[in-house]
């Protein structure tokens, strides 16, 4: 199964990916992943906002492991803020906002410490990630908000910080002109692209199951949008990935 999925990726012009961690129960999978192929699938750790509970700093006491390893991860995340996904009660509400916020606030303490770029997940919360990060030590350029749902005025302000947003399949959805406005603020020689897959399966894919190969049709759906071959469209964002992650192309 993932053999053909890497094959599809490849045949789509796929040949690299990033696993990207959202608690222990995927941190050894991936990096085991990592290992086995070398040089195609590289691995991230990190506490989903979504995952965090009472038990958040027995999680990322769990990360150290990761960073201080022979295989390190490329990033730390993801982490960040879910308004989105919250429980229901003001009581509860304001509990797990605390918990998410203090997590947030030491895995950024974790990636200052190791030099390491952050995978953001942001939503419902864009200012609040943003005020957080400005507490923290870690450098914008090493910052990107990933499966960005916000608009211009937004990746204005992530902008000129310094950090940056990648786009996922959500932006080949015809309500979601906004997406392309900001893609197109961000400006083409700072895009990335992303899948997260399995999730949010571009047009004409939407409501199966995504996977890497799907890459192609981001891409071909703003090419237009931005003036720009696939072909181009596909380097830049290629090159932007890797060095963005430290990873030599």
């Amino acid at each position: 199964m993932l053999e053909e999925i890497l094959s599809r990726a490849k045949e789509n012009g796929v040949s690299r990916m990033a696993a990207i961690g959202t608690s222990s129960e995927d941190w050894n999978l991936y990096e085991g992943l990592s290992k086995q192929f070398k040089g195609i699938i590289y691995y991230s750790v990190g506490l989903h906002p979504c995952y965090v509970d009472e038990n958040f700093e027995q999680e990322i006491e769990k990360l150290e492991i990761f960073l201080k390893s022979d295989n390190e991860p490329i990033a730390l995340g993801e982490m960040g803020l879910d308004y989105f996904h919250l429980p229901k009660g003001l009581n509860e509400i304001e509990k797990i906002v605390e918990l998410q916020k203090m997590a947030f606030a030491k895995q950024l303490h974790l990636a200052a410490k190791y030099k390491l770029p952050v995978v953001i997940h942001s939503r419902n919360a864009f200012s609040d990630c943003l005020e957080i990060i400005e507490k923290s030590d870690v450098a914008w350029e090493k910052v990107l908000f990933h499966c960005f749902s916000e608009g211009i005025e937004e990746i204005k302000e992530l902008n000129e910080r310094g950090g940056r947003a990648s786009f996922t399949g959500i932006i080949t959805f015809k309500k979601n002109g906004f997406l392309r406005e900001a893609l197109k603020q961000q400006s083409i020689k700072n895009v990335i692209l992303e899948t997260d897959s399995p999730y949010l399966a571009p047009e004409p894919k939407r409501g199966k199951e995504n996977e890497p190969s799907y890459l192609h049709y981001i891409g071909e759906s703003v090419t237009s949008y931005l003036n720009i071959s696939i072909q181009e469209l596909s380097e830049i964002s290629f090159y932007n990935t890797n060095k963005f992650y430290e990873i030599n192309v």
